[in-house]
């Protein structure tokens, strides 16, 4: 009997999360019977899923959204403007309850809103995680044999309620945390389901991203110095806001090199603001969001992650296979995929910590040929943890 497994996300968005979703099922069996469940119905890499994905939205999704963006109390109140005094009072009493600590969740607010998903599953998987009501609704809405909890990010970084996941997620058959580094920190704040938490790191395929190295667009100018890349929607917890004042030092210290952003966000009207101001317009170029970004990846000379957080860097995983050398901020999990002074250099997260990094690989060619090198080794990489991945979820 085929299996049949559902995924639980909030959209299909060029990021990283999204992108280990479709590494991880590109991994699977194709006769395995997959659902794809979102909160929206927007990204794009929707067009991306494979044949054997069946797309699914969930119902009410407009106002569910609402209220998971403004919250119990101001959505009661959006509600009261609209006309809807029952929903109104049901949600500021139970915005009342929970605040006391006497309702475990705010979701009986909008109990009327949420409907069961029709059919059974082998597994159900809160993939977006941590996120409250993604795990909430593949907990109580989903039917299946076997329910996964995913972590994504640093849970010290990101908003999520403590209470209401140490409610919930002892109900889960196993939570899955994307690094070592990012488990610790979950067993630290849950000590309580440490037997249940394993490593599952995301999924990168080196075959494929070669592949698709060999037919992306790349760089067009004929600019002949060092072409540093990063990679990442323009998002103050990815750090692009640093990179400007970066820039400017190096331009000051008269060295040859042009620094690429790839992705899109609310930061870009900021950076393009910073980037006229410090007059760093052929020193620093912002190429938008690109699906297919690795011939760029391939092309470059130097990758560097600004990140502020991450739970498990892609981008970083993607930069090792094409042998870049890398500078990357002292992130979570930075240390679970470079070895300082390995493959790369780590820096504290700072200006400072970035510009001097840089500074040095632009300064040292054979830095950066060590660093590579070091790439080519067998040991440096993980070729057996597709294997792994299959016997975790089996």
């Amino acid at each position: 009997m085929k299996k049949r497994f559902l995924f639980f996300l909030i959209n299909m968005n060029l990021g990283g999360t999204e992108g280990s979703f479709l590494n991880l099922i590109a991994a699977l069996p194709y006769d395995y019977e997959i659902d794809l469940l979102l909160l929206e119905e927007k990204g794009e890499l929707l067009n991306q899923l494979p044949g054997n994905v069946n797309l699914k939205i969930i119902e009410n999704g407009n106002q569910i959204n609402e209220f998971i963006n403004l919250g119990c109390r101001r959505y009661a109140f959006n509600e009261l403007k609209r006309g809807n005094l029952i929903s109104f009072l049901k949600n500021i009493f139970v915005f009342t309850l929970y605040k006391i600590n006497i309702l475990k969740h705010p979701y009986y607010g909008i109990a009327n809103l949420i409907n069961d998903q029709p059919h059974s599953y082998d597994m159900a998987v809160a993939y977006a995680g941590p996120h409250d009501f993604i795990s909430y609704y593949t907990l109580n809405y989903i039917h299946a044999q076997q329910r996964f909890q995913w972590i994504h990010f640093d849970i010290e970084r990101v908003t999520f309620h403590r209470r209401f996941a140490n409610e919930i997620y002892r109900y889960y058959d196993k939570i899955f945390c994307v690094s070592q580094n990012s488990k610790n920190t979950f067993v630290k704040e849950f000590p309580q389901f440490e037997s249940k938490t394993e490593i599952f790191e995301n999924i990168v395929s080196e075959t494929d991203l070669k592949h698709q190295s060999e037919f992306g667009e790349s760089f067009h100018d004929d600019f002949d110095g060092i072409r540093i890349l990063t990679l990442g929607r323009l998002a103050v917890e990815k750090g692009q806001q640093l990179v400007p004042n970066v820039v400017r030092r190096l331009k000051d210290d008269g060295l040859n090199f042009r620094w690429y952003l790839i992705g899109e966000g609310n930061l870009r009207k900021e950076l393009e603001k910073e980037i006229k101001r410090l007059r760093i317009e052929n020193e620093l170029v912002l190429l938008g969001s690109k699906i297919n970004p690795y011939s760029y990846l391939k092309d470059c000379d130097l990758y560097v992650q600004t990140s502020l957080h991450e739970g498990y860097c892609i981008t970083l995983y993607e930069a090792k296979i094409f042998e870049k050398p890398v500078v990357t901020t002292d992130f979570l999990s930075a240390s679970n995929l470079i070895e300082n002074h390995g493959d790369g250099l780590i820096v504290e997260i700072s200006e400072n910590g970035i510009y001097a990094a840089v500074k040095e690989l632009i300064k040292d060619d054979n830095k950066r040929k060590e660093f590579s090198s070091f790439l080519k080794k067998p040991e440096s990489r993980n070729e057996q943890k597709v294997q792994k991945y299959f016997y975790l979820i089996k």
